[in-house]
């Protein structure tokens, strides 16, 4: 089972289900937890009414941690994708193989994020580098991502990359489509959100760009 942390303050379920979607054209076990203080993911998709127990949606499963059930085979997939923007559920979630860093310019979005990397590195080593992608959801080009790397210089991350997409009125179209019907339709989606769904995939497939573009192509079709 190999997982990956999804971190920040901003709604992230049309990115995590477009990439568990991807993964799945994989043919991959893909689960998404929802860590979320608000528990995003209860209407983000149309789920029977079973609270605790893992629901399908188009070829990955989804759970809602509930008090009616916590234990769950995680074992039973091959990726478990994490996404919360809670710094106490972040204490409990696992070590993972990655870490995404999502968010926007906003200021609640900025200052929120630091106190999640603080819950984050609470109990690490400030000695080890931890790896990390950053996600930006760009809607205005102040104050700029140089102000963002300044204010988390503090903790010992390793960026890996960053990815970046931006205010479309065909995605929120979709998405909200999405929340409706019981397949996730990917096609007429952005030129740049498919590019960070894609990076993404590629960072955990260890796959090339044209082969994450092809697997993309695969779950837009898959019915």
């Amino acid at each position: 089972m190999k997982k990956a942390i999804f971190i920040g303050y901003h709604d992230k379920t049309d990115l995590l289900f477009y990439l568990a979607k991807t993964l799945s054209a994989a043919g991959r076990k893909v689960l998404i937890v929802d860590a979320t203080a608000e528990k995003r993911y209860e209407f983000a998709y149309p789920a029977l009414d079973i609270p605790g127990e893992p629901q399908e949606y188009d070829g990955f499963d989804v759970w809602i941690p509930s008090g009616t059930r916590h234990a769950v085979d995680l074992g039973a997939y091959e990726f478990v994708l994490y996404d919360t923007d809670d710094p106490g559920a972040l204490k409990n979630c696992p070590s993972a193989q990655w870490n995404f860093l999502v968010g926007g310019y906003e200021q609640t979005s900025i200052r929120r994020n630091v106190r999640l990397l603080e819950s984050f590195f609470a109990d690490k080593p400030a000695s080890e580098l931890c790896g990390f992608y950053k996600i930006l959801f760009e809607a205005s080009t102040e104050p700029g991502e140089a102000y963002i790397d300044e204010l988390l210089e503090r903790f010992p991350i390793d960026w890996k990359g960053t990815f970046a997409y931006y205010p479309d009125e065909r995605n929120m179209a979709i998405k909200i489509g999405n929340q409706y019907a019981a397949r996730l339709k990917m096609k007429g989606l952005s030129a740049e959100i498919k590019r960070v769904v894609q990076s993404c995939a590629s960072a955990l497939l260890e796959l090339d760009e044209r082969g994450a573009r092809k697997l993309w192509k695969t779950a837009e079709r898959s019915r």
